[in-house]
């Protein structure tokens, strides 16, 4: 179930129905069927508890979501895997999660390689490219997701232009990437988006 967090309401007034929002959608990928009744929250145990799943849960940001969904590991039969990625370490030792992997930024030279692939469809720059994708590469920093966009605007463009965007870049964000870094904002509580307010400030 990929983003999670962008589907679930927020502020969540009826957590019980988000809940079972949830649910139904989670058992309609696992057993084919579209237009699945659930009445309540036990349906998810009763249905799942003999199967072995593989169940991978994206970008969960509440622990409300996690109890719709994996509560325990119970519900699933023997073998079954459950995969959640978050970026809330907290909210995976609070389910009682103790196999957690970290995925870290990528290095100076992985950065490199992933902008390559999208700028020049190969992990190297083509000739005469190299010291203005380093630059890029410096300038998005090492964001996954912002390499993946910047990577893919500079594709087949002359070098002329190259020279021209990444003079823009060094005073502007790209669009894109600015909406990608405001919808984690957008999802933090207030106090949260107090504090990277001022924390941003300081910068």
């Amino acid at each position: 179930m990929v983003n999670i967090k962008g589907s679930y309401p927020r502020p969540c007034r009826d957590v019980y129905k988000a809940k079972l929002k949830l649910q139904k959608k989670m058992l309609s990928h696992m057993i084919n069927q579209k237009d699945i009744v659930i009445s309540h929250l036990g349906v998810a145990q009763e249905r799942l508890r003999h199967r072995t799943v593989l169940l991978v849960l994206d970008d969960v940001d509440q622990s409300a979501q996690l109890e719709a969904l994996a509560k325990d590991v119970k519900w699933f039969g023997p073998r079954s895997r459950i995969i959640i990625t978050t970026e809330d370490l907290r909210l995976l030792k609070k389910h009682g999660i103790n196999h957690i992997y970290k995925v870290d930024f990528p290095s100076n030279d992985e950065a490199l390689q992933r902008f390559c692939m999208y700028a020049f469809n190969q992990k190297t720059p083509e000739d005469g490219f190299d010291a203005l994708a380093r630059e890029i590469t410096y300038l998005v920093g090492e964001l996954p997701l912002g390499l993946k966009v910047i990577g893919s605007h500079f594709r087949r463009l002359s070098k002329e232009q190259w020279s021209m965007e990444v003079s823009r870049l060094r005073t502007n964000l790209d669009g894109d990437i600015e909406s990608i870094l405001k919808f984690s904002y957008d999802a933090l509580c207030d106090e949260d988006k107090d504090l990277f307010l001022h924390i941003a400030c300081l910068f």
